[in-house]
């Protein structure tokens, strides 16, 4: 885990980031500022149950977190109020059974006093009355962990919350004791009881409040939970992720609680994805239709349907959400676990472009003829640069100074921008330049490109939740490419040409660390960090390995 780190004594501890939007409640002990870290012992000298530990601890500062998030809008919050409103409730009524004939009037009395004091505007009044309720409450959930003073708001609502909630307990008190038949009901909103959904046979197990939720309303637990953490998802995967979401919670009912949702519903979405029509959002017909009404649509119409990578892609995103739920200790186990893409057809989704696929695309056009240097850009490069280096078209968004085009072994550096993320961790690495894209010339190109601009391809721009490489350019490639391969069982786009990189990895005798550091793929563990050691010329003469049989773009070489 990489929070954990071990002191110089040799016991490792964890160091978890607190959020900035929740520093000012953490302040240090001397009152000079507030802490950036929560820093917990783990109480073990080794490494493998340090990290067993901490997982545990990082839920529980998560669980702080959400707490000072949420406030008094969390359903543990409600939940807490109840148990204080039938506590109170009980109290004085058996305090009335127990004592003497004719102390009624003075425990009345008492209540009395307590609900004019609960009406107070005086906030000092108000944390005197009530105040013992919200400290229980912290106590109970977030421990020490942070530090709750009296005048910030989120403790003034719990103060206010707590007063409405005890003032109902004592006017219910007051009834009971002076025989009143009929009760008065809570007028308090945190005492209002919703409907609740109990756990059958086949169910999930509900661990917390969340695991009642319903689908649709689990999401906006997902997204805060997510996008507030310490390493929030991507905007383009954030927008897919909610998509398929929607389509699911549309599908199967979006009441339905969390935990009812089992494999048998999963199945039925990834069945009904064979069914729907891809890029409904560019349909006008479609575009303002909920995800069942699509499918109904489909039926009477014939509309392109979703390739395959497009539907793993959707389980993918259905998974991630209900594993946070188990991961959050809102659920027992994950419904959507072994439904992916491995399901469908019992096949991989993707296949690489073989010889005479790749002659054809690089015979097609913009390569049925010469490219002027000057001419040359991201439409030409990047597909190149996919098939001999095996860069993800995002990576290949490259400020100049990550280009070494002069260097004794040519090469790029493969790096996070605040601009665009990496996939992951592996994803960051060097890529030698292919002596096929020298001899094409390449360097001549970038050497072209630095005199005028600072990024390996200018004309790419930043548009609200889409990527650099995701501009017209590709489009217009991968439509040519479906035209080009009408029949092609696989997907043919852009993307392939890094899986076909990947497979004449795979033919060679390169050792598999280094084809994995090549393709930015991870071994797992911490042979990952020995791995980054890899050393430039050692993955020059690897890379130099990989051909594609007889495949000749000698056409394209500028003379």
């Amino acid at each position: 885990m990489s929070y954990v780190y071990k002191r110089s004594i040799g016991l490792f501890e964890i160091r978890y980031p607190i959020p900035s939007d929740l520093v000012s409640y953490f302040p240090k002990p001397n009152g000079k500022g507030f802490k950036t870290h929560l820093i917990k012992s783990l109480g073990t000298r080794d490494q493998q149950e340090a990290n067993k530990v901490a997982i545990d601890c990082a839920k529980e500062i998560e669980g702080a977190f959400s707490f000072l998030r949420d406030g008094i809008a969390s359903d543990e919050f409600k939940a807490f109020c109840r148990k204080v409103y039938e506590f109170e409730t009980g109290f004085y009524v058996d305090r009335f059974v127990d004592a003497n004939v004719g102390s009624e009037h003075y425990i009345s009395e008492q209540l009395q006093d307590l609900r004019r004091a609960l009406k107070s505007s005086d906030g000092e009044q108000l944390e005197a009355t009530v105040g013992w309720v919200v400290d229980h409450y912290i106590d109970s959930t977030i421990g020490q962990l942070a530090s709750i003073p009296s005048d910030t708001p989120i403790r003034t609502a719990m103060l206010e919350a707590a007063s409405g909630v005890l003032s109902d307990a004592y006017s219910r008190s007051t009834a009971t004791i002076r025989g009143i038949a009929n009760l008065p009901k809570a007028k308090s909103p945190y005492l209002q009881l919703e409907p609740t959904h109990v756990p059958s046979v086949g169910d999930n197990i509900p661990m917390a409040a969340e695991g009642h939720h319903t689908l649709q309303k689990y999401w906006e637990v997902y997204e805060e939970t997510k996008q507030s953490s310490s390493s929030p998802i991507q905007i383009g995967t954030m927008a897919r992720r909610e998509t398929a979401w929607r389509e699911f919670h549309q599908l199967t009912g979006s009441t339905l609680p969390l935990f009812k949702v089992n494999k048998t519903h999963v199945w039925a979405y990834r069945d009904a994805l064979t069914k729907a029509p891809a890029r409904s959002g560019s349909i006008a017909d479609l575009r303002n239709l909920s995800f069942p009404e699509k499918l109904e649509k489909a039926k009477s119409k014939t509309y392109p349907k979703l390739d395959s990578g497009t539907i793993a892609d959707r389980l993918r995103q259905i998974q991630a959400v209900f594993q946070l739920a188990v991961d959050r200790g809102h659920l027992a186990r994950n419904p959507a676990h072994g439904v992916s893409e491995s399901n469908l057809a019992g096949r991989s989704r993707r296949k690489a472009y073989n010889a005479e696929e790749l002659q054809l695309i690089f015979s097609s056009e913009p390569y049925n003829m010469t490219v002027p240097l000057e001419k040359q850009n991201d439409e030409f490069w990047v597909p190149l640069l996919g098939v001999f280096m095996g860069a993800r078209a995002s990576e290949l968004y490259l400020r100049m100074e990550d280009v070494f085009e002069d260097h004794e072994h040519p090469h790029i550096l493969v790096v996070d921008y605040a601009e665009r993320s990496l996939k992951n961790r592996a994803s960051e690495r060097i890529i030698p330049i292919h002596p096929v894209l020298i001899e094409l010339g390449f360097l001549d190109y970038c050497r072209l490109i630095r005199a005028k601009s600072d990024e390996l391809f200018p004309d790419w721009e930043f548009r609200k939740g889409k990527k650099p490489s995701e501009g017209p350019a590709r489009r217009r490639f991968n439509k040519h490419l479906k035209k080009l391969f009408p029949e092609r069982e696989y997907p043919a786009d852009t993307h392939t040409f890094r899986h076909t990189f990947e497979n004449a990895l795979s033919a060679t005798l390169i050792p598999e660390r280094i084809a994995k550091r090549l393709a930015g793929r991870s071994l797992g563990g911490s042979v990952d960090n020995y791995n980054r050691l890899l050393q430039l010329p050692d993955l020059a003469d690897a890379i130099a390995q990989v051909s594609f049989g007889k495949l000749s773009l000698e056409h394209l070489r500028v003379k």
